[in-house]
């Protein structure tokens, strides 16, 4: 530390006297050697638990990956499979299939259809829709018409729960 104070006062000695450039460039460079070694002393004379403490802390919930900047507005693909899913199961189907299935399969009991359709909209599993269908239908079909309207119902049905 002294020797920094020395060369800062034979610094501004030389700079009212006038001294020429290349003496007060020659000054300056040593003033900034004796800076950088008095940096390095300093910096290994600090302990060890004092540098961590000059370190600035980053929590980790408060940093963002690159993942979580770029996708943040995106939802993640089961979510989305979840939203397809929760659509009715009336939604899926056309109005002509809606009539042909209520028609063919209930014989125009439309409370039957409802009731059937509503509890197909809970089922979590394929296994269970196939379950609750085939207690609805209870009918053996009679020709190759109606065995290929089930045939079609129960493609639904699997269309509807391969997502999950």
């Amino acid at each position: 530390m002294e020797t920094l104070k020395q060369l800062t006062e034979k610094l501004n000695r030389l700079t009212h006297e006038g001294a020429s450039r290349e003496v007060l460039l020659d000054v300056g460079f040593e003033f900034i050697r004796e800076l950088m070694l008095f940096g390095k002393l300093e910096q290994t004379d600090k302990p060890v638990q004092q540098k961590k403490l000059d370190e600035p802390e980053v929590i980790a919930d408060t940093v963002k990956s690159l993942n979580d900047t770029f996708n943040s507005t995106l939802p993640d693909v089961s979510y989305r499979l979840q939203q397809l899913r929760q659509n009715p199961l009336k939604s899926a189907m056309g109005i002509n299939d809606r009539y042909i299935f209520l028609e063919t399969l209930f014989k125009g009991d439309s409370h039957s259809f409802d009731t059937m359709m509503s509890l197909l909209d809970k089922a979590t599993t394929f296994d269970q829709a196939l379950l609750i269908a085939t207690g609805y239908i209870r009918s053996v079909p009679d020709n190759a018409e109606q065995t290929a309207v089930i045939e079609k119902f129960y493609d639904l049905l699997r269309n509807r729960f391969s997502a999950i």
